[in-house]
């Protein structure tokens, strides 16, 4: 049986989600996630580089996987094994270093990312706690 699962360090993101695991750290971090799974045996659903931001743009990383078997599939390992090369060569945003609003907007793009993958597996649990802008939060 098969099941589905977010890998992402966005918290906020987590949060709203059924199945999920939550990486406490870098989006390079996430990845090498990913790709633990994908050595188990997961297929990877989403692109682990979706959107157009570059690494050092987007301090977030969220992947839906399919945990099936554990055939190593090779198309998934070629994606992951790419992104983390790709975020690998660059200098990625600290996470730890953002500002409340900065880190809003950051979780926000990235579940807006996400957000279709999401409601096609049934998988957003909390709607109401879906990550929002700095501009719609109270953070004064």
């Amino acid at each position: 049986m098969s099941k589905i699962l977010l890998v992402s360090n966005n918290y906020e993101l987590c949060k709203c989600i059924k199945s999920y695991e939550f990486i406490d750290g870098s989006a390079i971090d996430a990845l090498i996630a990913v790709r633990n799974y994908v050595h188990q045996g997961g297929v990877i659903l989403t692109h682990p580089l979706c959107g157009n931001l570059r690494p050092y743009q987007q301090p977030f990383r969220s992947v839906l996987l399919e945990i099936k078997n554990n055939i190593l599939n090779l198309e998934s390992l070629s994606l992951i094994e790419h992104a983390i090369e790709i975020y690998n060569s660059v200098k990625n945003i600290n996470i730890k270093e953002l500002s409340r609003e900065h880190y809003a907007d950051f979780s926000f793009i990235d579940a807006e990312l996400m957000r279709e993958s999401l409601e096609q597996f049934n998988l957003i649990n909390n709607k109401s706690g879906w990550p929002r802008p700095a501009e719609l939060l109270n953070l004064n």
